[in-house]
């Protein structure tokens, strides 16, 4: 009876395709998990040391505005009213000055 027996080769440390696809994957997802702890830690701590932005830019940020268009509030179309007359703040005065005949409880 013949047995032959395999004897890995020094010069190569993966004698099978399932350790080599296995060195890949687990290479793979620690690679992976590495990057993804770097994306979510390493720029937090340098929002977090920035100044907080104004709060109106944030408002215009928020509304969909470009903060650094200037605003400007609009033209006014409605034309002032007239001033009071002399008749009409003496009539004010009189509203006023009248005793109030109900009492609140």
């Amino acid at each position: 009876m013949i047995t032959f027996y395999s004897v890995p080769d020094p010069m190569l440390p993966f004698t099978t395709i399932g350790v080599v696809v296995a060195f890949f994957v687990g290479l793979v997802v620690g690679a992976s998990t590495v990057a993804l702890l770097m994306i979510l830690i390493a720029p937090s701590r340098r929002v977090r040391a920035e100044p907080p932005i104004p709060r109106d830019v944030e408002t215009r940020l928020l509304l969909g505005e470009d903060p650094d268009q200037a605003t400007t509030p609009p033209e006014s179309t409605e034309d002032h009213p007239a001033p009071y007359s002399a008749s009409d703040l003496a009539e004010l005065r009189r509203l006023g000055s009248e005793p109030r005949s109900r009492r609140r409880r």
